[in-house]
């Protein structure tokens, strides 16, 4: 008897097994949805909510987790998120629609509705900056290079000083592509000029009523309380601190939505309600660049594979918020994650359209230059090589204070232990080693290079970093 015993439990085991692996029953997308997000069903933690739209109907939608841990608000499909770089695609369909109208042209001079912009000796059109090929600085890097905290606050105006103190470009225009912020929040300020009307104003009269989604608009305001919205939260030892953004510039980012509204954004690619199927076509049309290459980027949406089938998607990323959209058409699915924790991965949605299409291709990576390798290229260095130590007399000779003028800031130089420290004012100072005589590294593949004059004197150095390239301090006598 327990021989027999053994082997009906044996049979009945992989009986079950295979049963499960087959996900045959309605219900089971559904219980597989929830094991994806059973980390944030605790009760106890902020979470995520996500929505599943087939065929044109939100088939699944559901919220796991706290939506406010001072209040323990539940997050649910209904619940507001600050959904950050999603927020680019209202503003590229905005510029659409004032297209359509003749208002404006996507191939505009972005100087010609922006004058305080500086001229960098190339034009620089509207359809650069929808397809991230216009050169410009992200200016989140550039704050974060001052020492700016990331969720601090920044006007408008501010940004445009910013801007205007910028005297060269990453690139020449539409020579390559470098997602920059900067230049969505150029074009809610072109959106604003051309039509009369915030963005914010603007969005929520010719995209989001329309649609009907009436849980969604752009905050231009930071002071403004978004009704039953999702908190912001990074993890801080055993608990969680509040991340939100204090911000009033729109247009990269400043969006809040829910997963029911965004399915019925999604919708809109199929049914063309707002923009027509000529505004959708533009929407879908991949950038390109001066050479004739295309860039797996559209307007505010990344071309990519899943499946094998082509898929349309956006990700949205800022202090305790993470968001995803997720769109293949010819399997009529679209998926959307919104997080108010820092923690999520950025693959939520892919995981969730795995549920429904089996095991996804690797989608294409946009590709961002190594700006590490390219450096390195130039000067005979190899980042695998071990980086000499710098004596000194030699860190001594860059000891003194710098300034950038388009930063508007004032840092110092100082040599310590073999390695360079950079000192800013209210922020903490980065290290660098020495990968060559006049060439360091800071542990987050920050370049700082050495300038000199024919007399082989120091006259400033430059840093590059992630989206920034190229940006000079000079030497304080």
């Amino acid at each position: 008897m327990p021989v027999m015993l053994r082997r009906v439990l044996l049979a009945l085991l992989t009986a079950a097994a295979t049963a499960g692996a087959q996900m045959a029953p309605a219900e089971s997308p559904a219980r597989w949805v929830d094991s994806i997000f059973a980390p944030y069903a605790t009760g106890r933690t902020p979470g995520c909510a996500v929505g599943v739209s087939r065929h044109g109907d939100l088939d699944l939608a559901k919220g796991y987790g706290i939506a406010d841990l001072s209040t323990g608000a539940r997050i649910t499909p209904s619940t507001p998120f600050y959904i950050a770089s999603l927020s680019k695609q209202f503003t590229a369909m905005s510029i659409v629609l004032l297209a359509e109208a003749g208002k404006l042209s996507l191939d505009d001079s972005v100087r010609r509705w922006v004058p305080e912009l500086p001229a960098f000796g190339a034009p620089i059109t509207l359809r650069e900056l929808l397809h991230h090929t216009s050169g410009l600085r992200d200016y989140f890097t550039l704050l974060a290079v001052s020492g700016w905290p990331s969720d601090g606050p920044l006007t408008q105006q501010q940004f445009l000083d910013l801007m205007h103190r910028q005297k060269s470009l990453n690139f020449q225009p539409g020579d390559e592509f470098l997602y920059s912020n900067s230049g969505y929040v150029l074009l809610a300020i072109v959106v604003q000029r051309a039509s009369g009307e915030s963005l914010r104003d603007f969005a929520a009269r010719h995209i989001f009523a329309p649609l009907g989604m009436t849980h969604t608009e752009f905050r231009d305001d930071h002071r403004e309380v978004i009704a039953g919205m999702a908190a912001g939260y990074q993890p801080a030892g055993a608990t969680f601190r509040v991340s939100e953004p204090e911000f009033d510039v729109v247009g990269d980012g400043g969006a809040y939505s829910t997963v029911e509204d965004l399915a019925k954004w999604n919708d809109n690619f199929n049914t063309a309600t707002v923009g027509g199927k000529a505004g959708i076509a533009m929407m879908l049309e991949p950038g390109t660049l001066n050479d004739g290459q295309t860039i797996p980027y559209a307007l505010a949406l990344s071309i990519g594979r899943q499946a094998g089938l082509t898929s349309y998607s956006h990700a949205g990323a800022y202090g305790g918020y993470r968001s995803s959209m997720l769109r293949i058409p010819d399997a009529e699915l679209s998926v959307v994650t919104l997080c108010n924790t820092s923690t999520a991965p950025a693959t939520l949605a892919e995981q969730v359209a795995d549920v429904f299409l089996g095991t996804a291709e690797a989608a294409p990576a946009i590709a961002v230059p190594d700006l590490t390798s390219t450096w390195l290229a130039g000067t005979g260095q190899s980042a695998d090589s071990p980086a000499p130590r710098q004596r000194a007399d030699r860190l001594a000779d860059l000891a003194g204070s710098y300034y950038s003028e388009e930063l508007d800031l004032h840092v110092a130089l100082s040599g310590r232990d073999g390695v360079l420290i950079l000192r800013r004012p209210h922020a903490s100072d980065i290290r660098f080693v020495p990968l060559g005589d006049d060439l360091f590294t800071s542990s987050d593949k920050m370049l700082l290079r050495v300038l000199r004059d024919d007399r082989a004197e120091i006259t400033g150095f430059t840093l590059t970093i992630n989206r920034v390239r190229d940006l000079e301090f000079t030497r304080a006598h």
